[in-house]
Formats: C-alpha cells, sequence, structure tokens
C-alpha cells in the first residue's frame, strides 16, 4: 500500500503534483476503520448483554476477563503463526491496537446510554439544538428579537444539517438519532484525523522506513485511537450531545487535511477547497472562522507564493463576507445579536484558561513529543508550518475555553495533537520496540499515556431507571394540555409533536443574565399576564438558578415575578443515577428538582 513519493521539489517549492499518486487509494483506508467498528460494535453488545444478567461489579469483573483472555490469544495466534519470524515491533502494535479496540467497546457501551435517552436536556444545549431544527421544520426565522427569548447562540450549520440527515433518513423529530448523527460526525473527524497520519508519514518521507508493521494494521491503530481522542473523558466529552462540537471537530479535521495535501501536492485545486473552509465552518461554529488566519499565515511563511495568497486572501474574505450577507438578508440584525453580541460580552478569564492547560497538559505534550520527534526527520521544511498551524489551534482554543468551566472547546486541537503523537509513535516504533524487552515497556508507555488521555473508561451503565422515570413525569405533566400553554425551562422534545416553538428558555436568558445584556421585559410581561398555565422550573430554589443566577451583578427579576404571579403546585423529584457510576449526568442541573408553578388566582 505505499505510494511513490512525490517528487523532491514539490514539499518546498512551487511545483505542483497530481494528487493521484497520494489519493488514489485512500479508499483502501477505510478497511481498516470499518473492521474496528465492526469488532467494537460486536463487543459493546457483548458487553450490554453481560450487563443485562448480572450486577455491575460482577459483569465489570467478567468482562475484564474476557478482554485480558483476547489480549492473550491474539499475542498468541501472532506467535504461533509467524514462530521464528515473529517480530516484537509487529506483536506490540497487535497489542496496542485491540487494546484500543477494547476501550473504543467500552466507550460505544456507555455512550449508547446517552446516544438512546429520548430527552434533550443532557447538556444545556440539547433543547435549543432540537428548537432551532423545530424551527425550520415549521418555516419559523432561526433568529429574532431578544425579547422573545426563543434564540440559539450559536450558528445554524450543524442544526441544519444534522436535521436534513435525519430527515433523509425518515427520523426527523428522533433526539436519538440525531445523537447518532453526532456520532458519526466523530467517527468521520477520526477517519480524518487517521489519514492525516498517513499523509504525515508520505511528507516526512518515513514510509519506507516504517514499511516492516503492515499499514492496514497501523491504520486500525489510528482509528481507534483517535477515536477514542475524539471522544476522550477531559476535552471532548460531550461529541456525542446535541451541539455543534462534534461537526466542529469534523470540520477542524477536514481543514487540517487539506493543509496536509496542499504541503505534499501545491494543487490549486485543492488551495481552492481551502479558501471554502472558513466561510463554511463559520456556518458551523462562529471560531471556526479562524481558519482563514491559519491559512494566510502559512502561506505567507511557507507558500513562497505570493500571488496565491492574495487569490486565497481575497476568496476567502469575499466568501466570508457573502455567507454572512445572507445570514443578514435572512435574519437581520438579530442574528448579529444572538451569534456575536451574545457570544462577545462573555470575557475570557486567564486563569480558567491556565486551569485548562494544565487540565489536558497530556495533549500538549503528546504534541510536543510527535513534532520533536517528526520535525526532526522530516523532509519539508513546510511541515513545521503544519506543525505550528495545529498547536496554535489548541492554544487558541485553550484561551478561548477560560469563558467557562468546560474544555469542550479544545476538543479539536487536542485530535490535532494526537495525529502528531501517533505518527512519531508510528515513526519510532521499529526503534523504539527492537527486542522484546523494549516492545513490552514501549506498549506499557503507551498505555500509560492513553490513560493520561482520558481514553480509559471502566465499562458501567451510565444512565439509571430513574433517569428514564424523571422523563416520563416529565411528559405526564403535558397530558391533556395544549404544549403551547406549558413553559419548561429546557427541553424540546415534549413540544415536538404539537410543532410549538416556545420561547423562554432558561439558557439564552442565563447567557445574557451572566453579561448583563438581557432585555427581560418580555418574558417579565409574559409572567404578570400569566400567559402561561404551567411552568416546570429546575432550580427554582436554589441560588443557581438559571433565569435568576446568584453571582451575576444584578438581579434578572424573573424569580420575584414567578413568585408574585405564581404558586408551587407540586414538584418532581430529581433523577439519582446509578451508585456505581459517580458523575453519571453530564449537566446535573438538568436531572435536579423540577418546581411545577401554576397562576396564582384573583390577581
Amino acid at each position: 500500500m505505499t505510494a511513490a513519493a512525490p517528487p523532491p521539489s514539490a514539499p518546498d517549492g512551487y511545483t505542483e503534483v497530481s494528487l493521484t499518486p497520494a489519493g488514489a487509494s485512500w479508499w483502501k483506508s477505510l478497511l481498516g476503520p470499518a473492521a474496528v467498528l465492526a469488532v467494537s460494535l460486536s463487543l459493546a453488545g457483548f458487553i450490554y448483554a453481560t450487563q443485562a444478567r448480572q450486577s455491575s461489579e460482577t459483569a465489570v469483573l467478567k468482562t475484564a476477563f474476557v478482554f485480558a483472555t483476547l489480549l492473550v490469544t491474539a499475542i498468541a495466534l501472532y506467535l504461533l503463526r509467524t514462530r521464528r519470524n515473529a517480530r516484537p515491533a509487529t506483536a506490540g502494535l497487535v497489542l496496542l491496537t485491540l487494546c484500543a479496540v477494547l476501550l473504543l467497546s467500552i466507550y460505544l457501551f456507555r455512550v449508547s446510554w446517552y446516544v438512546f435517552f429520548p430527552a434533550d436536556f443532557l447538556t444545556w444545549s440539547e433543547g435549543d439544538f432540537v428548537m432551532d431544527m423545530l424551527k425550520f421544520s415549521v418555516g419559523y426565522p432561526l433568529f429574532t428579537p431578544q425579547v422573545n427569548n426563543d434564540s440559539f447562540e450559536y450558528v445554524p450549520g450543524a442544526q441544519l444539517l444534522t436535521y436534513a440527515l435525519a430527515w433523509l433518513a425518515g427520523k426527523a423529530g428522533s433526539v436519538p438519532f440525531y445523537r447518532v448523527i453526532q456520532v458519526c460526525f466523530t467517527a468521520g473527524a477520526a477517519f480524518l484525523a487517521s489519514l492525516c497520519c498517513g499523509r504525515l508519514l508520505r511528507i516526512s518521507g518515513a514510509n519506507d522506513r516504517s514499511a516492516p508493521v503492515p499499514r492496514w494494521l497501523w491504520n486500525a491503530f489510528w482509528f481507534a485511537a483517535l477515536f477514542l481522542i475524539a471522544t476522550n473523558s477531559i476535552t471532548n466529552l460531550f461529541t456525542h450531545n446535541l451541539h455543534g462540537d462534534a461537526l466542529a471537530q469534523l470540520v477542524t479535521m477536514g481543514a487540517y487535511y487539506l493543509l496536509l495535501v496542499y504541503i505534499e501536492t501545491r494543487n490549486r485545486w485543492v488551495l481552492a477547497a481551502m479558501s471554502l473552509v472558513a466561510p463554511a465552518g463559520f456556518l458551523v461554529k462562529q471560531s471556526l472562522v479562524a481558519w482563514a488566519g491559519c491559512y494566510a499565515g502559512f502561506l505567507a511563511l511557507w507558500g513562497r507564493s505570493f500571488k496565491r495568497l492574495a487569490i486565497f486572501v481575497a476568496a476567502t474574505a469575499g466568501l466570508v463576507g457573502a455567507v454572512t450577507g445572507i445570514c443578514y438578508a435572512i435574519w437581520g440584525q438579530p442574528f448579529f445579536f444572538w451569534t456575536m453580541t451574545v457570544l462577545s460580552k462573555n470575557g475570557v478569564s486567564p486563569l480558567r484558561s491556565f486551569q485548562h492547560l494544565l487540565d489536558a497538559w497530556t495533549y500538549f505534550a503528546a504534541g510536543l513529543l510527535g513534532g520533536s520527534v517528526i520535525l526532526t526527520a522530516a523532509r519539508s521544511k513546510a511541515l513545521l508550518g503544519a506543525w505550528l498551524v495545529g498547536m496554535g489551534v489548541l492554544v487558541m482554543e485553550t484561551y478561548t475555553s477560560g469563558i467557562a468551566w468546560m474544555l469542550n472547546h479544545m476538543g479539536p486541537g487536542c485530535l490535532i495533537a494526537g495525529v502528531w503523537f501517533l505518527t512519531g509513535v508510528a515513526l519510532i516504533w521499529e526503534r523504539a520496540a527492537g527486542n522484546w524487552m523494549q516492545a513490552a515497556a514501549a506498549v506499557g508507555v503507551i498505555a500509560l499515556m492513553f490513560n493520561g488521555m482520558g481514553l480509559i473508561r471502566i465499562p458501567l451503565r451510565p444512565i439509571s431507571d430513574d433517569a428514564n422515570r424523571y422523563v416520563r413525569d416529565i411528559e405526564h405533566e403535558f397530558q391533556g394540555q395544549r404544549a403551547e400553554n406549558i413553559l419548561m425551562d429546557t427541553g424540546t422534545w415534549v413540544y415536538w409533536k404539537d410543532r410549538v416553538v416556545m420561547g423562554d428558555r432558561g439558557p439564552g436568558i442565563g447567557d445574557r443574565g451572566r453579561s448583563q445584556i438581557g432585555d427581560f421585559s418580555g418574558i417579565l410581561s409574559r409572567i404578570a399576564n400569566k400567559r402561561y398555565s404551567k411552568i416546570l422550573m429546575r432550580g427554582f430554589h436554589d441560588r443557581d438558578f438559571i433565569y435568576d443566577y446568584y453571582l451575576w451583578p444584578k438581579s434578572s427579576g424573573i424569580r420575584q415575578a414567578l413568585l408574585d404571579n405564581y404558586r408551587e403546585t407540586g414538584r418532581i423529584p430529581a433523577a439519582q443515577g446509578p451508585t456505581a457510576v459517580p458523575n453519571w449526568a453530564e449537566d446535573p442541573y438538568y436531572f435536579g428538582e423540577i418546581t411545577i408553578l401554576e397562576p396564582k388566582a384573583g390577581l
């Protein structure tokens, strides 16, 4: 499967190389990932069957025993097949690949409980994400004046693409299927990342030196490990949730792959595709427009063609301007208010950003280690530019993650760091695993690195039966009544059947209350006029009430308005998770106790 290397002048000169040598067999790279997914899904099914018949602890022990048996059997079969020709490097890679596949099966088992959860409130963004799809399906504007409190602060690309794919599959309105699509986006990002590993090996001129170990085995290992990195529990915990993270990660890896292809080929059509990344990325997540600057910086320093740089800058700027102009023509000023003004008012805390750097230090170490190995051996000076772009993306994401306490902003950059790390492993594997002792040590070091990267999970069911009871209790409050008359702070699945676009949702109010730019006159007047026959709100009696948070510089007045005009008529108890999984709720606030409010009489 080793393709011929491009002419020596191609990586750093002007010579334009055909895409065929590097890309003709790209489809063959699908075979390894497809096999990995098939085996991982089968093993996830085994874990599910084991959990269904036994206690959690017994099931985990049985799973561990079976997995250990598989690892020993795989090495034994390799040694029996090759006998005296057995190679420590190949045996070690077989063991690492199977370890990654087993870890991926555990992830797929655990995430399936979240993916198939019927309601859209696992995280703060899910209700608004689904509401955008509902708006589109009924022809309601995605962005309206803020007094309506019915808009999302993210651009609609991920929502609309998810809805289109679900509609084509006949699953429009299915919250679980929406999450399945996000998992597919993540699998696609992992596949592109594995292609990036192959490109880096080609550009560095290392294909010949890595030939003794079969490329298909490296492809399988890369995909399994990168899928785990793309879903790691430190920075990518929410890629299966309804948010733009999964598609943003896919776009990021597509953008990085294009950069590597351009370094290798200098093909003008690749450059044309690169000019589309920033405008397309802007529709997925606002921060992805930064790829225009990343590409321009690379072309200025390593492109060696100011004509191409000028054409790229002009094309990208024009396309970004056209996209924003179209959005303004469709939605007007509310589009800019929700997607730019609201987010721009959420300041970055440098202290939080630094804390996130410390939390994700393994990915910085991985990027530095991989870069040092590859750049030392590389023949192309442009690879330094690719490495700086990748690490620059991670640094930029780390800084912007200081807006909040979650690290999900850093996910794509961590995946790029993983690409450099795993490619560096491939480059030095023959030397690092030259004998059996070295191979054992190398496997142990990589396995420990996996744990530091947040890739190892215990195969336990994270969603309890009580969480499903919680959903049923909410749905019971809507039975026999018009959904348009009942306000729930978040969650759209209960409104989908009646095609109701509900405003006054909690997350949008919370974001504007924190930055003190919210106009809450609309919701205050609706509460005073008793617009809603019933209101369901979490945290109503707590300090962290999302409508009136205790740390805001100024109260929104919403809690007091509710106390003045509504009375408490009941409560829905908080959902209790499995005793063996302490941090089962991805956003505990949305599984908390719900207060049921109804209008006071005679006022």
